[in-house]
């Protein structure tokens, strides 16, 4: 009986990784970058206005984190994360940006 329940919930965890492998790294993600680069246009200032100089990014099991180098605005780095591990929405967060100078800094 022991054997038995060990066996299942080897196989649901194996299950639950793979789904994991899926949904976070290997599925389309064309709607957590279009929000990350949401996240730094408002970041930035720039709206829509805003030109990219580079982009890196980096897909993980738990989060993805995406650099954008912004034509006159500098570095910024979102990183998104899933509410849960393996479900719920992605939510993405400007987590470094470029110190602010007397010419771009807000009132």
């Amino acid at each position: 009986m022991k054997r038995k329940l060990f066996s299942s919930f080897t196989v649901l965890l194996v299950v639950l990784c793979a789904w994991t492998a899926y949904a976070n790294v290997l599925s389309d993600d064309t709607a957590v970058r279009a929000q990350a680069r949401a996240a730094v246009d408002q970041a930035a200032g720039c709206g829509d206005d805003c030109k990219l100089e580079g982009l890196r990014g980096d897909r993980g099991m738990f989060e993805e984190r995406i650099e954008y180098d912004v034509v006159k605005r500098g570095r910024y780095v979102v990183v998104c994360r899933r509410a849960f591990i393996v479900a719920g929405d992605h939510r993405c967060e400007v987590t470094e940006r470029p110190p602010a100078t007397p010419s771009t800094a807000r009132p």
